[in-house]
């Protein structure tokens, strides 16, 4: 009995077997809670069916947007976008707001400012980042 459906069926066997009157008002009752119950146990075993295909679908985009994500985005870390000598004329802040690095070139830096996050779009003040 370990689905909704199988105890359900197991409810309606022990109503049979108690032979109870279904032309009394209890009986007509208990009859109709039967049968609203086997109703929504196929109704859940439905639900639970298109539940399991959703996931198994998604897990597969999932998969197959992985894929994509890791030929499209290879080549685009940070630490490749630099020769090594360009470093030096690049700063490195990390926004307050989303924690992630932010590189700023040292010829248009000026610590009165303020500069857009490209990763959340919110300020972020060159306060105390630039080096003299």
């Amino acid at each position: 009995m370990d689905s909704l459906l199988s105890k359900v069926s197991y409810l309606n066997g022990l109503i049979d077997g108690m032979e109870i009157d279904k032309t009394s008002k209890e009986g007509r009752i208990i009859s109709e809670m039967a049968k609203i119950l086997e109703a929504m146990a196929d109704k859940i075993e439905i639900l639970e069916d298109s539940q399991d295909e959703l996931e198994e679908y998604i897990d597969s985009i999932d998969e197959d947007l992985s894929a994509v994500e890791e030929d499209l985005y290879e080549d685009d870390e940070c630490d490749d976008c630099f020769e090594d000598d360009d470093y030096d004329n690049y700063i490195s802040i990390n926004c307050p707001h989303c924690d992630e690095t932010v590189y700023i070139d040292t010829n248009i830096c000026n610590c009165n400012e303020q500069i857009t996050c490209p990763n959340c779009h919110k300020e972020i003040p060159l306060e105390d980042c630039c080096e003299d």
